[in-house]
C-alpha cells in the first residue's frame, strides 16, 4: 500500500512539475507606449543596457523576442539593438513596425547584403552598434519570460566589477515538450573558466547572457576564425575570474526553429562537419597562450568530436562518424559513458541512425 502511495506521489509531483514548467513559458507582452517603459528608469544619464538581438528570416518568432525586451522593468535606461541580416521574409517589415511604435528605444541595423554568407560573425557586428555599458543577448527565435531579467543581471554585475559575464537557467521548447536548460544550481554561483570550458557550448544559454560591452570591443583575433556558436565567446568572457550564474528561469530557447542554428546543423555535409572539427582543434589550442592546461584542452577537443560524431550519424554519415569518434578517443579516452558507447559500438552506427529517425518521426 505504501509503495502504491509513493508511486502516486511520484507521478503527482512529476505532473505538477510539468505543469509548472508549462505555466511559465508564455511570451511577455510589451507595453503599448514608450513612456510606460521609461517611467521605471531611475538612472537616465546614459544607456546602461543594450538588448542586442540578431535575426534572419524569423517572421514567426521575432515579435516574442522584441516584446520580451520591451517588457523589461528596470531602474536602468536601456535600448534595443536589432541586427537583421538581409531577411527575405517579412521579418524586416515587422522590425520597421516596431521601430515606428518605439522610436526612442529601438535601433535597427539593416544589412543590404547577408553578412553571415560572407563569413562574418554576426554578434560582434550587432554589438558594435550598442551604446550600453552592458549587453544582454537574445537571438530572434528565442525570448525572455522574466520582466526583471536585465534588472537582476545588471545589479549582479554592478556588485561584481571584476566579472564580465552573467547568465541564468532557461527553458527549452521542442514540439511542445518543455525542459529546463543549464539549471546548474538552485543558488547563485560563480563558475570558473575551466568549468565553462568543460561545460561546452550548452553551458550558458545564449539568450540568458549579459556581458560587459567593453570586452566585445576587444575580442582576440582567434575568436573571428572560431567555429560558429557562442562557446568561445563564453570562454573568453569568463576569463579570468569566472562567470556568475543566477538560478532564475529567465528565457526560452526554441530548438530547431525555422532559421535557427540548431535547425541549420541538420543539413551540414560531412565536409563542413570535419572542417568544424579542425577549427575546434586550432581554436582550443590557442587557449594555451591564455594559461589553459593541455589536459583541459584535450578533454574539450575530445568532447566536441564526440558531439560531431553524433551529428554525423544523424546526418547519415555513419562511415565518417567512425573516424570522428577515433579522433575524440585519441585526444582523451573515456570522458563519458556516451563516448565509450560510441567508440565500441561503431558497427551499430547505421542502426543508431535508423533509431534516431524513428524517434524523430514518432515525436512529431
Amino acid at each position: 500500500m505504501s509503495m502504491l502511495l509513493s508511486k502516486k506521489t511520484y507521478y503527482a509531483v512529476k505532473t505538477l512539475n510539468q505543469l509548472s514548467l508549462k505555466m511559465n513559458i508564455n511570451p511577455l507582452k510589451a507595453p503599448e507606449h514608450e513612456a510606460s517603459i521609461m517611467e521605471h528608469w531611475k538612472y537616465t544619464d546614459k544607456v546602461y543596457i543594450s538588448c542586442v538581438c540578431i535575426t534572419y528570416n524569423q517572421e514567426n518568432y521575432i515579435k516574442d523576442a522584441i516584446d520580451g525586451m520591451l517588457a523589461q522593468i528596470t531602474d536602468y535606461r536601456f535600448e534595443i539593438v536589432i541586427h537583421d541580416d538581409k531577411s527575405t521574409d517579412s521579418t524586416r517589415e515587422i522590425l520597421l513596425g516596431y521601430k515606428q511604435r518605439y522610436p526612442n528605444l529601438i535601433k535597427l541595423v539593416l544589412q543590404d547584403e547577408n553578412q553571415y554568407q560572407k563569413g562574418k560573425k554576426i554578434t560582434p557586428l550587432a554589438a558594435a552598434e550598442a551604446n550600453g555599458e552592458y549587453i544582454a543577448l537574445c537571438e530572434g527565435d528565442d525570448y525572455w519570460i522574466d520582466i526583471n531579467k536585465i534588472q537582476k543581471q545588471v545589479k549582479c554585475l554592478e556588485e561584481n566589477k571584476d566579472i564580465n559575464i552573467c547568465f541564468t537557467s532557461a527553458k527549452s521548447i521542442y514540439r511542445n515538450k518543455i525542459n529546463l536548460v543549464s539549471h546548474h544550481s538552485s543558488s547563485k554561483r560563480i563558475y570558473s573558466t575551466e568549468q565553462v570550458i568543460e561545460g561546452g557550448g550548452d553551458f550558458m544559454p545564449t539568450m540568458s547572457i549579459m556581458l560587459r560591452s567593453k570586452i566585445m570591443a576587444n575580442l582576440p583575433e582567434w575568436y573571428y576564425t572560431a567555429p560558429v556558436g557562442d562557446y568561445f565567446l563564453q570562454i573568453y568572457l569568463s576569463m579570468p575570474y569566472g562567470a556568475i550564474y543566477l538560478p532564475y528561469h529567465t528565457s526560452v530557447y526554441r530548438i530547431n526553429s525555422i532559421g535557427s542554428w540548431s535547425n541549420q546543423r541538420k543539413h551540414l555535409c560531412i565536409k563542413k562537419i570535419k572542417a568544424e572539427g579542425e577549427l575546434y582543434i586550432s581554436t582550443l589550442q590557442q587557449l594555451k597562450d591564455m594559461g589553459v592546461t593541455n589536459s583541459l584542452i584535450n578533454n574539450a577537443i575530445s568532447k566536441q568530436y564526440m558531439y560531431l560524431t553524433i551529428l554525423a550519424i544523424k546526418n547519415n554519415f555513419s562511415k565518417d562518424a567512425k573516424d570522428l569518434i577515433d579522433i575524440s578517443w585519441l585526444y582523451s579516452k573515456r570522458i563519458s559513458k556516451k563516448q565509450i558507447f560510441l567508440y565500441y559500438a561503431k558497427i551499430l552506427y547505421p542502426m543508431i541512425n535508423i533509431v534516431m529517425k524513428l524517434r524523430h518521426y514518432y515525436t512529431q
